[in-house]
């Protein structure tokens, strides 16, 4: 069996904790409460007849990082980048965040931005321009909705054959 780290950041009340409640099989909650440092739950995935443990590290809601917080990273396979499509502002926060991660770390990791709150799209500030140009910044991006279900598990499954070099992320 192989065991990854993916660790999901971004700004509070994104849905993070959310999406990882409904990617371990839970339902949607709306009065899920805020993480406070950095919660851990593992999901074991069959893909194409190997097995994937994935640890999937919730760090708390921020839009820029602590010095402390930055020990979280050590060692992750890959990251999940929340941002919530009815508030601009948590956009540039995942953008920032990546930025932040990969200098910190010296490096890039396999990454995907998540866009959720799909099922809101009439509230969204994000527009359909601005993900197209995340992407064409070299962002691979998913639409998700919690509530719903939506995108979540591809997400998660297709970080999962990332990791197991079954495929690459390519940004459109």
């Amino acid at each position: 069996m192989y065991n990854k780290k993916i660790c999901i950041v971004g700004a509070g009340a994104v849905g993070k904790s959310s999406l990882i409640k409904r990617f371990l099989g839970g339902d949607f909650d709306q009065a899920e409460t805020a993480t406070v440092g950095a919660k851990i739950n593992k999901k074991v995935l069959e893909i194409e007849g190997d097995k994937l443990q994935l640890m999937l590290w919730d760090i708390e809601g921020q839009s820029q990082l602590s010095p402390e917080s930055m020990n979280y990273f050590k060692g992750a396979s890959a990251m999940v980048y929340v941002v919530d499509g009815t508030r601009l502002h948590t956009l540039g926060a995942a953008i920032g965040l990546r930025l932040e991660i990969e200098t910190h770390l010296g490096y890039s990791l396999p990454s995907i931005i998540l866009f959720n709150k799909s099922d809101l799209a009439e509230r969204w500030e994000i527009s359909h321009n601005m993900i197209i140009d995340v992407e064409i910044g070299g962002n691979l991006s998913i639409l998700t909705s919690c509530k719903e279900g939506s995108g979540v598990n591809m997400a998660f499954g297709l970080l999962g054959r990332v990791l197991l070099g079954k495929t690459t992320l390519v940004a459109a």
